[in-house]
C-alpha cells in the first residue's frame, strides 16, 4: 500500500475518523492504532503479522534491562535485541544474494526502518537514556507505526513512546501543515519525481550508450532532484498523515544541495538515518586523541561503507559509501587544519557547487544496476560530446521547476500553513481533494514505488 496511492487515502481517511471519534478514550485510540499498524503489514503479506512477535520481544527486553541492573545481563539483553533486528534486516539482504532470486514477491516491505528504530529503544536503554515502556499496546502502536513503516524517516523510539502516552489534540495550524505535508509531497512525487524518472533518468541510466555526455549530465542531475523529490515527498507525506494522529515525526530533509561542504550535506540529507549512524556507530568506533584526523577518517569510512551497504550488498554501495566516508575525513581535516571556517561568500559559493558535484558523481554509483553500469555512464561523460537532442523543453522545464523547489526558504511553508489553518477544515479538504484531481489529471500514470522503499 504505497503511501501515494489511492488506496492509503481511503485507509488513512478511515483511520483518522475512528482515530478522532475516540478522542475521549486514549486506550481506545491506542488500540485503534495496533490494529491500524497490523492492517498495514498485512496488506503487504501475512507475514509480516509476525512482526509484532519480534517487537514484543524488544518490549519484554525493555523490561529485563529495568530489572537488571548486573552488567553480564545487559549486555546478553543488548545482544539478544541486536540479534533479532539485524537478523530480520540482514536476512531481507542476504537471502536473494545468496538463493540468487528476488523474495520482493514475497517480501515486498522492507523491514530497515523498523529494525533501526527499534534498536534505537534496547541502545538507548543499555545506556541509560530512557525509561522502558510499561505498556504493550503503547509500545507496538509506536514500534509499527504504519505511516514510516516504509521508508521512514527514522524516530528515536523514546520520543515517539512520549507522544503516544501524552493526550490527543489536533490544533488547526497542526491539521493545516498536515494536508499541506500530504499535497506537497504528493505534488514532489507524482509530477517532479516520477516525471523526471520516466521521462530522463531511467532512459540514460539504462541505455547511456545511446546519449551524449551533455544528456548524461543531464541525466545525473535529474537522478539528484528525482531521489530528493521521491524521498522528501515520502517523507512529508509520512509526516502529514502522523501528525492527523497527533504525531510528530522528525523532518528528514533540509535544502542538502545548498551545502557547502559533505559533512553539512549529512546534516541536512536523510537527517534520521545520518543521525543514527552518527549516534549508534560512529560513536561507538574508537578514536584516538594522538592521531585524531588518521582515526576520525577511519571511523567516518568504516561507517559510510556500512550505510552503503545497508542499502544493498553491492560493489556500487560500498564504492558510495566510501567515497562519502572519505570526503567527511577531509572535510574533518581541513577544518581542524583551518581552525576558523571561512565566512567569504565566494568560499561558500564554490563550497557548494564543489560538494552538489561530488555528491552528483557518487549518485552515479548509487543509481546505476552494476559496477559496469556506473562505469559506462563515467564513459559516457568523459567522451565530451554536447548533442542536447534527447533533452525535451518539458524535461528541461520540469528539471527547472525542481531546482528552484528545491531552494524555495523553508520559512515559507511554515506561513503557507498558518495562512491556510485560518481556513475551515471541509475547505482545506476539498482544497486537497482538488489537488489530488490535478495531480492525477497531470501525472496521467499512476505511481511509482518509493525509491527508498527497496531499502
Amino acid at each position: 500500500m504505497s503511501l501515494s496511492s489511492g488506496p492509503f487515502f481511503i485507509f488513512l481517511a478511515a483511520v483518522c475518523l475512528l482515530y478522532w471519534v475516540a478522542a475521549g478514550s486514549r486506550r481506545l485510540q491506542i488500540g485503534l492504532l495496533v490494529g491500524a499498524n497490523l492492517f498495514f503489514l498485512a496488506h503487504f503479506n501475512l507475514v509480516y503479522l509476525a512482526l509484532p512477535v519480534a517487537a514484543a520481544a524488544d518490549f519484554s527486553i525493555g523490561l529485563g534491562f529495568a530489572r537488571w541492573q548486573n552488567g553480564t545481563a545487559r549486555r546478553l539483553l543488548l545482544g539478544g535485541s541486536l540479534a533479532i533486528n539485524l537478523g530480520l534486516l540482514l536476512s531481507l539482504k542476504l537471502i536473494p544474494m545468496a538463493t540468487g532470486a528476488s523474495w520482493r514477491w514475497l517480501l515486498p516491505l522492507s523491514l530497515s526502518f523498523y529494525c533501526f528504530q527499534s534498536l534505537t529503544y534496547t541502545i538507548d536503554l543499555y545506556l541509560g537514556e530512557m525509561e522502558p515502556a510499561r505498556n504493550l499496546s503503547g509500545y507496538l502502536a509506536g514500534a509499527l507505526f504504519f505511516p514510516s513503516m516504509t521508508a521512514g524517516p527514522i524516530p528515536r523510539m523514546r520520543k515517539l513512546l512520549e507522544q503516544m502516552s501524552q493526550s490527543f489534540a489536533l490544533s488547526p495550524e497542526d491539521g493545516a501543515r498536515a494536508m499541506l505535508l500530504i499535497g506537497l509531497g504528493l505534488t514532489k512525487k507524482l509530477l517532479i519525481a516520477d516525471y523526471l524518472a520516466n521521462n530522463l533518468v531511467d532512459r540514460i541510466f539504462d541505455t547511456p550508450a545511446l546519449y551524449s555526455s551533455g544528456e548524461i549530465l543531464i541525466g545525473v542531475y535529474g537522478y539528484a532532484l528525482q531521489l530528493f523529490f521521491d524521498f522528501s515527498g515520502y517523507t512529508d507525506i509520512a509526516r502529514g498523515a502522523a501528525l492527523l494522529l497527533g504525531i510528530d515525526l522528525p523532518e528528514n530533509f533540509r535544502q542538502p544541495y545548498l551545502s557547502v561542504n559533505v559533512a553539512e550535506f549529512w546534516r541536512r540529507w536523510h537527517i534520521t538515518f545520518s543521525e543514527w549512524l552518527r549516534d549508534y556507530l560512529f560513536d561507538f568506533f574508537p578514536k584516538r586523541r594522538k592521531y585524531p584526523v588518521l582515526s576520525y577518517s577511519y571511523a567516518f569510512v568504516l561507517t559510510m561503507m556500512l550505510g552503503g551497504l545497508w542499502h544493498g550488498i553491492s560493489w556500487n554501495f560500498l564504492i558510495w559509501g566510501a567515497l562519502h566516508g572519505g570526503a567527511l575525513g577531509v572535510v574533518f581535516a581541513w577544518k581542524r587544519w583551518r581552525k576558523a571556517p571561512a565566512q567569504a561568500t565566494w568560499s561558500k559559493v564554490l563550497g557548494g557547487l564543489l560538494t552538489f558535484h561530488f555528491v552528483c558523481f557518487t549518485w552515479i554509483f548509487f543509481r546505476a544496476g552494476t559496477l559496469d553500469g556506473a562505469l559506462a555512464m563515467l564513459r559516457g561523460l568523459a567522451s565530451l560530446t554536447w548533442s542536447m537532442g534527447n533533452v525535451t523543453l518539458l524535461v528541461a522545464g520540469v528539471l527547472l521547476i525542481a531546482a528552484v523547489g528545491h531552494c524555495l526558504p523553508h520559512e515559507w511553508f511554515d506561513r503557507a500553513a498558518k495562512a491556510s489553518s485560518r481556513a475551515p477544515f471541509w475547505v482545506q479538504g476539498l482544497a486537497m481533494a482538488g489537488l489530488i484531481l490535478l495531480i492525477q489529471t497531470l501525472a496521467g500514470r499512476g505511481s511509482a514505488p518509493f525509491v527508498y522503499g527497496n531499502f
